[in-house]
C-alpha cells in the first residue's frame, strides 16, 4: 500500500496544487498497524482518535480508492458528519482517479455526487456482458441523512468524524452488520475528540480493554512537525523556558513543578 500510494496518487495541498502523495508520521502508524494485521490474516477494524488536520482522511479515501478500483465487485462506503465533509472525502476519490496513471484507472461509468462506480459505461448489453469491468464502486453518505443502505455488503467503510455523528450508535451498529467477517475489509471509525460518554467515546473505551474487535489507535498533536514552530528570538525562548521551569514548594515542603513541565517529560515533547 504505501508504494502504490506514494507512486499512483496525487493530492490537493494546502495551496490548492495537485502534488504526489507523500506519508506522514500519522500515516505511517496507522499503515504500520494495517501491515500487521494483514500478516496475521485479520481483518481491518480500526478506531482512530486524532489531532485536527493529520491527513488520514486522505490516507483512508487513498486505501479505499486502491482497493476498490484495483478488484472486482468491492464496495466501499465513506461516511461522514456533515454533508459538507463528505462532499470534500469524495473530492479526494475523484482527484484520485482523475489524477492516477491511465494504465491503471479502470473503467467508470459514473460519478455523481454520492457514487463512483467502476465499471463499462455503455448503453450496449452485448458490450458490457463481453467486457464489464471491475463492477465495484466507492458510495459517500453523512450520518443522520437516511441515505445508507443497510441492505447493502460492504468490504470497505470509513466513518469520519464519528463522534459528531448525530446518532452514532444506530448508524454504525447498521454499518458494522454489513461488513463480512474476512481478513481483505476494513472498517475505520476516527474522529477528533467530542467529549466523554458518547457512544465514539465508549466503543474507545471498550477497544483499549480489548474488549471490542477494533484496535485503538491514538494520534496525538505532537507527532505532526506543523504543530511546532521557532521561537522567535533566543530571549523569548528562555523566558518561556524559564516559566515552565519553575520550582515552587508546596505545603508540606515538597518541590512542585510546573503542570508544563510534567507534560513536557511525560511526553519527551520540545
Amino acid at each position: 500500500a504505501p508504494w502504490y500510494i506514494e507512486n499512483f496518487l496525487k493530492i490537493k495541498d494546502k495551496r490548492a496544487m495537485i502534488i504526489p502523495f507523500k506519508l506522514n508520521k500519522a500515516q505511517n502508524i496507522v499503515l504500520a498497524q494495517m501491515a500487521l494485521d494483514e500478516k496475521h490474516g485479520k481483518p481491518k477494524r480500526y478506531i482512530v482518535l486524532k489531532a485536527r488536520q493529520m491527513g488520514l482522511s486522505t490516507l483512508f479515501e487513498g486505501l479505499i480508492y486502491r482497493d476498490t478500483s484495483t478488484n472486482e465487485n468491492k464496495n466501499s462506503l465513506i461516511i461522514a458528519h456533515e454533508e459538507q465533509a463528505s462532499s470534500n472525502l469524495f473530492q479526494m476519490s475523484k482527484l484520485y482517479y482523475e489524477n492516477s496513471p491511465e494504465l491503471i484507472r479502470p473503467m467508470k461509468k459514473y460519478a455523481n455526487g454520492k457514487v463512483l462506480s467502476f465499471e463499462n459505461p455503455t448503453p450496449d448489453d452485448n458490450e458490457k456482458l463481453k467486457n464489464p469491468g471491475l463492477r465495484s464502486k466507492i458510495a459517500i453518505a453523512t450520518a443522520g441523512s437516511g441515505e445508507v443502505g443497510r441492505s447493502a455488503t460492504y468490504h470497505n467503510i470509513h466513518a469520519s468524524e464519528v463522534a459528531f455523528f448525530p446518532d452514532a450508535k444506530t448508524t454504525m451498529l447498521g454499518l458494522l452488520q454489513a461488513v463480512p467477517d474476512q481478513p481483505n475489509t476494513m472498517v475505520v471509525m476516527e474522529s477528533t475528540a467530542n467529549g466523554v460518554g458518547d457512544w465514539f467515546h465508549e466503543m474507545w473505551v471498550k477497544a483499549e480493554r480489548g474488549e471490542n474487535e477494533f484496535t485503538p489507535i491514538f494520534l496525538p498533536w505532537f507527532i505532526q512537525d506543523e504543530y511546532t514552530r521557532p521561537f522567535r528570538s533566543e530571549q523569548e525562548k528562555e523566558v518561556f523556558q524559564a516559566e515552565i521551569s519553575h520550582v515552587s514548594q508546596d505545603a508540606n515542603g515538597n518541590e512542585v513543578r510546573t503542570y508544563e513541565y510534567e507534560l513536557m517529560m511525560k511526553h519527551r515533547l520540545t
